[in-house]
């Protein structure tokens, strides 16, 4: 507490304590000093909010406040930064665009040392073999693909793409698409069982269905095999 305020307190009270007296004796410097170090003394004594003669204020709400405040900011930050970045991330993946490139069939099959070549297409109106004579559905006609398949391995080699169970996808002209027929036809690569010997060759097919009009014009054909739910682009 002030020193001066504490010795006008006390000199107040002193005044009221003899008014109606004689005025006072005339009061030292050494005096007042004294007068006010006790005064102080037994304040201070008696102030239970004052520790050690400086008085104690309890911030600790105040301090509770202002860390609540400061970590409301830091997580508000934080945030800001997460929404950020996952954003930039999300530009960043939606400008990058991820193309597997075109495999070749045995490769697709899981069929090493033989190698299926593309031999190109034909379109017919029927299908005729010695044995078989297919038509396709009204309207349709049909997009044979033609391969030379050639056992490269050197030995007998036991090919089973039946027990694969492939799905061919055939497109024109990069619009129009069709699913491959299947046949038992000894020839349709599809459902091709066999053994080839040592630099043996077989020509194979697959046969697709399109519309009349999809045909009439081919500029380019493009092939997609799916074996055990991965599909991949077919080299041609």
């Amino acid at each position: 507490m002030n020193k001066k305020i504490i010795l006008s307190i006390v000199l107040l009270c002193v005044c009221m304590g003899f008014c109606g007296c004689s005025l006072m004796e005339p009061v030292s410097d050494k005096d007042m000093d004294a007068i006010a170090a006790y005064s102080a003394k037994m304040v201070a004594k008696y102030n239970t909010k004052q520790k050690d003669g400086v008085v104690y204020i309890d911030d600790s709400d105040e301090l509770k406040s202002i860390a609540k405040e400061q970590e409301k900011e830091k997580a508000k930050a934080n945030t800001t930064n997460s929404t950020n970045s996952s954003k930039s991330s999300n530009s960043t993946t939606g400008n990058t665009t991820q193309t597997t490139p075109p495999v070749a069939l045995g490769a697709a099959l899981g069929i090493s040392g033989v190698d299926f070549a593309f031999q190109g297409v034909e379109v017919k109106d029927r299908y005729t073999t010695n044995v078989y004579d297919m038509s396709p559905n009204p309207g349709n006609k049909f997009l044979v693909m033609k391969f030379k398949a050639t056992n490269t391995s050197g030995q007998d080699a036991n090919i089973d793409i039946l027990s694969l169970s492939p799905k061919f996808k055939a497109t024109i002209n990069g619009s129009a698409n069709a699913n491959n027929d299947l046949t038992l036809m000894p020839e349709d690569l599809a459902t091709f069982k066999g053994t080839l010997k040592a630099n043996e060759s077989r020509d194979l097919i697959i046969l697709f269905q399109f519309k009349d009009a999809d045909l009439s014009n081919i500029q380019g054909t493009s092939l997609k095999c799916t074996v055990n739910g991965s599909t991949n682009d077919i080299i041609l």
